[in-house]
């Protein structure tokens, strides 16, 4: 990265593993029949830690995003001359893919749980303990 570039920062979290978090609370969902999460129904504690990590892992899946796209650009010159496998480059894409629908729908658990917590003011926050895998 070039010292013209603002350095990034992926948040102001303690939580150093938001993903495994925001997976490990998701069976605590209730799911409605056609398979909708059931927003209304469940525990605004779990909403807003959902929200939280759901939210820090859409930051960090862009500031990824972004940093892949600065190496790909830097390594770009031995792409062509095979020095880099295009098998390599193709797995990037699909990787790229996946983060790109990873942090989409990040973003639509933010927004679903943050709809239903706006108002939310807990007198004590309760700990929703996570989901065993």
């Amino acid at each position: 990265m070039s010292d013209m570039q603002p350095k990034r920062k992926v948040g102001n979290t303690a939580n150093s593993r938001p993903l495994r978090d925001l997976l490990l609370l998701m069976p605590h969902l209730p799911v409605r029949e056609k398979s909708e999460i059931d927003y209304a129904g469940a525990d605004p504690d779990l909403l807003v830690d959902i929200a939280r990590h759901a939210d820090t892992t859409l930051r960090t899946v862009h500031l990824g995003t972004a940093a892949i796209g600065e190496l790909l650009v830097a390594v770009s010159p031995e792409a062509g001359t095979g020095e880099f496998p295009a098998n390599s480059i193709e797995a990037i894409g699909w990787l790229l893919a996946e983060l790109g629908d990873l942090a989409a729908t990040a973003h639509l658990l933010v927004a679903g749980c943050q709809r239903y917590t706006s108002d939310y003011a807990p007198r004590r926050a309760k700990h929703i303990p996570p989901a065993r895998p």
